[in-house]
């Protein structure tokens, strides 16, 4: 199986992301396992593990204990990367899914993470000439599948069907950490900042990519389109929009969209950081 899945969810909400990216069901994903599977493995999941939230975003405790606060090893934990930790967290969690060990990944899923980022940023899509080339059409709305293949797709729409209960709060920390890594010199993730933007203009700019966007479920389709007008947002302050993709007309339908779609928990907030992009490209 190659490993380059993830990235779907790396690249956007890391990468996605996406990156990233990062989780449901519904009609979407008619092939997903079904609920009585489900419930099974919810079932195992309570009598081996501490609650989800608990493995994933829980704070790392340091304890004074036979601990000076000026001493090397109480230093190390209180500065300790939590994000990181999270992120760690949340790949160790899937580790421990049935679901996940029926793939058997030899190295884990936060190692599969990282090469499937590799993988994809090293065959970006092509944003720019789209129409005016019937095979590179048709090559943009065939993007991830021939990147990622069928097996890896199913392994990202389980992972999808079976984590939706914690989607955005996993996407929130995921996009955070991509961010951050993408633009380092020696990040976890080998994608920089030039890969982030070309996926987020193949989102919001070509035929391929909003083709794509409009297959999806709308929260899917909303949380997508949020992260990348994000990414678009970062990639203009630095300077980076090559392509010159006007962002103006990208946020007025997603913020419509936002007022209008009740199933977001993070409305609010999404709205807030929208705003904050438009007053920026008014200036």
């Amino acid at each position: 199986m190659k490993k380059t899945g993830w990235v779907v969810l790396a690249v956007v909400g890391v990468v996605l992301a996406a990156f990233l990216i990062f989780f449901f069901k519904d009609s979407l994903f008619p092939g997903a396992k079904t609920t009585a599977v489900k419930k099974q493995t919810e079932a195992v999941s309570e009598q081996s593990e501490p609650p989800r939230d608990e493995i994933v975003r829980k704070k790392i405790p340091v304890s004074p204990r036979e601990e000076p606060a000026s001493s090397p090893r109480a230093v190390k934990e209180i500065t300790r990367d939590i994000l990181q930790e999270r992120v760690e967290g949340f790949f160790s969690y899937l580790d421990r899914q049935e679901y996940i060990q029926a793939y058997g990944l030899p190295e884990g899923t936060y190692q599969y993470f990282l090469d499937s980022t590799a993988d994809l940023a090293s065959r970006p899509p092509v944003v720019s000439g789209e129409m005016d080339d019937l095979s590179l059409l048709r090559s943009n709305m065939a993007h991830f599948f021939r990147v990622v293949g069928r097996n890896d797709i199913r392994l990202v729409l389980d992972v999808l069907s079976h984590e939706r209960e914690g989607i955005e709060d996993d996407m929130a920390i995921l996009f955070e950490w991509g961010m951050r890594e993408a633009q380092k010199e020696e990040g976890a993730i080998e994608a920089d900042m030039n890969t982030l933007y070309e996926y987020s203009v193949f989102f919001l700019n070509t035929v391929g990519g909003k083709a794509y966007l409009l297959r999806r479920e709308s929260r899917i389709r909303i949380l997508l389109t949020y992260y990348a007008i994000l990414i678009l947002d970062r990639a203009h302050e630095q300077h980076l929009n090559r392509h010159g993709v006007d962002i103006s007309p990208h946020l007025t339908l997603l913020m419509n969209d936002i007022k209008r779609y009740k199933g977001l928990d993070r409305k609010a907030r999404y709205l807030e950081q929208l705003n904050a992009v438009a007053r920026r490209h008014q200036r």
